[in-house]
């Protein structure tokens, strides 16, 4: 003992001050001050070093030394004589000095020694009597532990990696001693969980075995192997009794460490924390093989706070590493525990936290592939699923404890069971307990074996159906994910889950919920929902036109992402299972979208297009199988009549790949006139949207064709001679001198044969006969005269010749006669007042060969006329033809002067005013107008209410669709400008119940309109649909085009629509109200329509944004302070107008009661709810709103909620006292400077 006083005399503890010691004891070792200066300059690092080792040695000796003398070896013989507080602060000194600075040689091993010879100080008896052992103390002196993993944490502080290998070495090294001497002082403490800092304790030796020293250094292997089995063997120790058996509680403090650790490393996806997360994976695999039913709660509630801590779940890569790590741990529990913390899991995805609700998702989505459930039905996890069940098992981390009855709380019931062997004794069925033991020991016992586990698969997919309808988009996006690949799955159990979810009704859930979601606000969740309506149609085996509507709708959603998914999945669909419902829906969707105002969607539809057209062509042949999909994309083609299209295709591809080349000429030569009528249709159709950009000097086989057709007894159809004299026109050229005056003079003949009967192509060969020799045109005056000629020799026959000299006044040298258009203008205004409308048959063919009308307008002169003359032999009676006929005429006159056109198009107007002149004469003078408006767009203009009126509701069907079809080409080409009223009555076609009239125009104001024409006139809009003009529209019918207008704007202009409609529509009629009792029966329909749209989803609050992204990304930054400001604004206008405005309508509307009052009530209760900050506010102002406020609670018997002292007074109350103020200090002058900078505007 004289040894160790001596050594430790060298210490020089009497230097040390009263007072620092004092304070290191009173801080719990938790503050340490300076080392005073007296004490510091006594002797240097390493004679502090060598001073520590002696009296270490100096304590093994006197230990080991024999008890001969009677020498009492314990704290009771050296308390008296060293000052072992001292002793202690100046260890704890050093020890901490070390943990702070661990760069530092010295300081690092002064940390190490000082903790070494503390140890020594704790092997001798009596330590706990004297407190030499302190619980703080200790747990400082383990963070020496952690030196080698903060070593390479700060690799940039060494010169290079070597240094720092050796420096970990050397430290690895020093270590191996620290333990061996920690090991002695573990087995002597006896510390049990309820000890203090006993957490501590374990988190820091744990913190060694996460192998988190980088493997890329040179470490050794072998020291740090053997360091970490010592450490193994002083947690064993820890968490065992005194009889060696495990203590549940110890396990649970130690997989309560072990969670932090687990949280961090798979917070980084780094691959160091990917070999720390391995580690302790792999050790909690082994605590639970080796422990195994005294582990066993705490492993679960390990894998429930792992679930719970909310640490980095908002990304979804964290989310990613923490499912993997709770499905790897979750592998290793017994089957009954599985079951137990499905259920759990289950529980969790109803949450109030969204974090928590998508790591569970994330997590049964995963268990969808494990095998099915044998014994236990779904259905009662289904029925424990749908029971509202309060106490979830979910606590927060800090509560993780020892007590038994703790732990039972926080674990579910489930576990419990598994544990009731120890914490319920009393089980009447002991030896069925026993038995359930048993088995849990024996599958414990082989937890790291490999095996499968069961899941209920239709509980999960039910739970994942209800997240579907979550508060957050990115649950139910994933959510919709999680099904959609449910759909596709070839799992049986998930086939028969999915099969009982959706059901036995006509329309399954599943169709049912994809048709819901694509009408979300978020993007993200109508493209998931586009990806599951795919796969929902994938595999169904017949399709309806309700079922692809979906999809349909959303190829001109707002968002490009979800704009190109559904490009995509009709284009997969179509591919895959081509038939004609899916290949109509491709031309009405993505078809449309070659004008899309995105570059890359119309490459997208570019590319479906090729491949499935032009990439499966394949010469004709009679033995091999053809591709029956490009023909039937051409019968499609041709059946929607929607060669235009094609065409525009035809043209972006020429210039953006290689597949429309020569070789497509053979291709279609081989199959024209070789296999059908309805072939050769479709050959010439995709023909003449290639010949502009193809050569083809070989034209024998299409000359061929050609006389074919003529010399064919049978007629041939109408569509196949049209196309192939506009393939012979637009391939003139190569056509051979001998070749070229042949078929002139074929052409010639035919146009002059007077008896010959017009089959609607006689301006396509007036304009091919031009086209042969155009210096040659004599022989088109010479045929208009006489054409005239007969026609003002009156007779059957006089308006067939008219007609006829109209064809031919298109390529004619000489101007027609004026006397031509003025009789047909005649014979219009008389034949117009004929008795009797076309039949059906009459107006079916009519409306059929208008719209090839309206798309030969488009594209010229000659095909106009061509098209436009089909009409001149419609109809039944003769009346009907005539006036057809004589609308005709007038239409290929005026595409040749703009005299004659601006003569004409009044008549015409006049006509397509009148609804008692036949329907088919209506069609063609429409069609005229638009070949008129195309040229002169000036003459129409004055004349569109004519046009517009063709779309009201009491018109006949079929001038309602090419009405609409017409107006629409002509907006898409930039020809009229949408103004009032054609604005008013073409947006009322968003309501229509025809879908070919409406259509077109949800097309043009969905995706071509722009949001500002839609914002502006907005107001108007909803005054115009409300009053005598409006043409009667339905209140759903008017709601729906509000809606659909509202979808395109943003959230700014819908803040600044509200404002206009509180101020011109609320605030207008309350003015009104106080100059006279009664208002207008418009002004009442239009409060209406304003009080359900202020009262609709699209007119609410923006949500809240989510603060937890991050902070570095400018869109989503952008999106945050938009929605605050729009937010605020909104909140500013409902309490400064909307509320007075509502409030002083239902004062004059409340004693006459119906249906507008009813709807104030439910406006005004909405608006105190939701605004009831800003109008508190707004009320220290004004104290007649807090008046009408009370007067409308008071009515509708509710509690008076607003209003206060200050501005509720009245005469009867005595006046508040006069408070005394001191007097203001005046703001000091400051100095203005000359040139101030300009102030920040912030622009939404």
């Amino acid at each position: 003992m004289n040894e160790i006083l001596n050594k430790i005399e060298l210490l020089q503890l009497y230097n040390l001050s009263e007072d620092w010691v004092k304070a290191i004891f009173n801080s719990e070792f938790l503050e340490f001050e300076e080392l005073p200066a007296e004490y510091e300059n006594t002797f240097q690092d390493f004679e502090y070093q060598n001073v520590c080792l002696e009296i270490m040695q100096s304590i093994d000796s006197w230990m080991d030394s024999d008890t001969t003398n009677n020498e009492e070896k314990s704290w009771a013989k050296l308390s008296h004589e060293i000052q072992h507080e001292k002793l202690l602060a100046i260890l704890a000194y050093y020890i901490d000095y070390g943990n702070k600075n661990v760069i530092n040689n010295e300081s690092r091993y002064n940390a190490l020694l000082s903790s070494r010879l503390y140890y020594k100080l704790l092997t001798i008896p009596g330590y706990k009597a004297y407190h030499i052992y302190h619980s703080q103390l200790f747990v400082n002196s383990l963070v020496c532990l952690s030196f080698p993993k903060k070593l390479c944490e700060n690799e940039e502080n060494f010169f290079n990696i070597r240094e720092l290998t050796r420096e970990v070495n050397d430290t690895l090294k020093s270590l191996q001693e620290f333990a061996n001497d920690l090991s002695i002082v573990i087995k002597t403490l006896q510390l049990k969980p309820n000890n203090m800092n006993f957490e501590d304790i374990l988190s820091n030796l744990v913190d060694i075995t996460g192998g988190a020293i980088v493997k890329k250094l040179n470490v050794d292997k072998v020291q740090l192997g053997n360091l970490s089995a010592s450490i193994y063997n002083m947690i064993d120790i820890l968490v065992c009794d005194s009889k060696g058996s495990p203590s549940p509680e110890a396990v649970q403090v130690l997989f309560k460490c072990l969670l932090p650790k687990l949280v961090v490393a798979s917070t980084d996806s780094r691959n160091s924390n990917n070999i720390v997360r391995a580690s302790y994976v792999t050790y909690s695999a082994l605590l639970l093989s080796k422990f195994g039913k005294a582990a066993l709660p705490g492993y679960v509630i390990l894998l429930q706070h792992l679930c719970y801590t909310l640490d980095g779940l908002e990304r979804a890569e964290v989310r990613t590493a923490r499912m993997s790590l709770v499905l790897g741990l979750m592998s290793l529990l017994p089957k009954r525990s599985y079951k137990d913390f499905i259920k759990w899991i289950l529980k969790l995805s109803t949450t109030s936290k969204v974090s928590h609700r998508q790591i569970a998702v994330e997590i049964l989505s995963k268990l969808l592939s494990n095998d099915p459930e044998e014994s236990v039905a779904n259905e009662s996890l289904l029925e424990n699923q749908s029971r509202s069940d309060a106490d979830s098992g979910i606590q927060d981390s800090s509560v993780l404890t020892t007590d038994t009855e703790e732990v039972s709380a926080v674990v579910p019931n489930t576990v419990q069971i598994v544990t009731n062997g120890e914490i319920n004794n009393e089980d009447p069925n002991s030896s069925k307990q026993q038995e359930q033991d048993a088995l849990l020991e024996e599958e414990l016992s082989k937890v790291l074996q490999a095996r499968t586990h069961t899941a209920p698969h239709a509980a999960i997919v039910r739970a994942l159906y209800d997240r579907v309808y979550d508060v957050s988009s990115t649950v139910r996006m994933r959510a919709l994910a999680v099904l959609t690949d449910c759909v596709d799955s070839t799992h049986p159990p998930v086939q028969d889950a999915i099969k009982k979810l959706n059901g036995t009704c006509e329309v399954s859930r599943l169709a049912a919920l994809a048709g819901r979601c694509v009408c979300d606000e978020r993007a993200v969740v109508r493209r998931a929902a586009a990806a599951l309506a795919h796969r929902l149609l994938a595999v169904a085996h017949t399709h309806t036109p309700n079922d692809l509507a979906v999809l349909i709708s959303l190829c001109r959603d707002a968002s490009i992402i979800v704009r190109s998914t559904a490009i995509t999945a009709l284009g997969e669909l179509v591919t895959q299972m081509p038939s004609d419902e899916l290949l109509d829906a491709f031309l009405t969707g993505p078809m449309h979208q070659l004008s899309d105002p995105e570059p890359k969607v119309q490459d997208q539809v570019l590319t479906q297009i090729q491949q499935i057209l032009f990439d499966r062509m394949r010469t004709h042949s009679a033995i091999a199988n053809e591709d029956p999909l490009p023909w039937m994309f051409l019968a499609a083609i041709v059946r929607k009549n929607m060669r235009r299209h094609l065409q525009k295709a035809c043209t972006l591809l020429h210039k953006a790949s290689k597949c429309i080349t020569d070789r497509l000429i053979e291709i279609l030569r081989s199959h024209l006139g070789s296999v059908s009528a309805s072939r050769d249709l479709q050959c010439l159709a995709l023909l003449t949207c290639v010949a502009r950009h193809l050569h083809c000097e070989q034209l024998h086989f299409l000359l061929q064709y050609f006389y074919k057709l003529e010399h064919d007894v049978q007629k041939a159809d109408i569509r196949i001679v049209a196309m192939t004299l506009e393939m012979l026109t637009l391939w003139s050229r190569w056509l051979s001198a001998t070749d070229r005056e042949a078929l002139r003079q074929h052409l010639l003949q035919k146009l002059a044969a007077a008896s010959t009967e017009d089959d609607g192509c006689r301006p396509d060969r007036v304009n091919l006969a031009a086209h042969l020799d155009p210096n040659n045109l004599e022989w088109a005056s010479h045929l208009m005269k006489i054409a005239e000629t007969r026609a003002a020799g009156g007779g059957a026959g006089a308006v067939a010749e008219c007609v006829r000299a109209a064809d031919l006044a298109l390529v004619a040298p000489d101007p027609p006669s004026p006397d031509l258009l003025h009789s047909l203008l005649q014979r219009i205004q008389h034949l117009a007042s004929c008795e009797g409308d076309g039949d059906g048959a009459g107006a079916g063919a009519s409306a059929g060969e208008g719209e090839g009308a309206g798309e030969g307008a488009g594209e010229g002169a000659g095909a106009g006329a061509g098209e436009g003359g089909e009409v001149s032999v419609v109809g039944e009676g003769c009346g009907v033809q005539e006036v057809s006929a004589c609308v005709v005429g007038p239409g290929r006159v005026c595409l040749r002067s703009r005299a004659a056109a601006a003569s004409a198009a009044p008549p015409l107007a006049a006509l397509l005013r009148d609804a008692r002149a036949p329907l088919p004469a209506r069609l063609n003078a429409l069609l005229a107008l638009t070949d008129i408006c195309i040229r002169y767009a000036c003459i129409v203009e004055p004349l569109l209410g004519s046009i517009s009126q063709c779309v009201d509701i009491g018109t006949a069907p079929p001038l309602r669709r090419a009405a609409a079809r017409a107006l629409t080409r002509l907006l898409l080409a930039g020809y009229l400008r949408l103004r009032t009223p054609l604005y008013y009555r073409y947006c009322a076609l968003l309501a229509d119940e025809e879908h070919d009239v409406r259509e077109p125009a949800e097309y043009y104001v969905s995706s071509c309109l722009t949001t500002d024409h839609i914002y502006h006139h907005f107001v108007d809009c909803l005054l115009y649909y409300n009053s005598d003009e409006g043409g009667g529209l339905s209140f759903d019918a008017r709601q729906l085009i509000y809606d659909v207008m509202l979808q395109r704007l943003s959230a700014v202009q819908k803040l600044n629509v509200q404002c206009r409609v509180a101020r011109e529509v609320l605030q207008h009629a309350a003015d009104l109200c106080d100059e006279s009792d009664t208002l207008p029966d418009t002004l009442h329909a239009a409060l209406l329509d304003t009080i359900t749209l202020l009262c609709g989803p699209r007119m609410k609050l923006p949500k809240k944004p989510q603060t937890t992204g991050d902070i570095a990304d400018i869109d989503d930054l952008t999106e945050r302070v938009t929605s605050n400001i729009v937010s605020y604004k909104m909140k500013r206008t409902v309490a400064e107008v909307l509320v007075p405005a509502v409030l002083r309508l239902y004062a004059h509307m409340r004693p006459r009661g119906g249906q507008l009052a009813a709807y104030l009530v439910r406006i005004a209760t909405d608006l105190l709810t939701d605004y009831r900050q800003e109008i508190e506010e707004l009320i220290q102002l004004d104290e007649e709103l807090v008046q009408r406020i009370r007067q409308f609670q008071e009515t509708i018997g509710l509690e008076l909620s607003f209003g206060n002292a200050r501005n509720l007074v009245t005469s009867s109350a005595p006046p508040d006292p006069d408070t005394p103020r001191a007097p203001r200090k005046r703001p000091a002058h400051r100095h203005h400077d000359p040139h101030p900078h300009p102030k920040r505007a912030l622009r939404i």
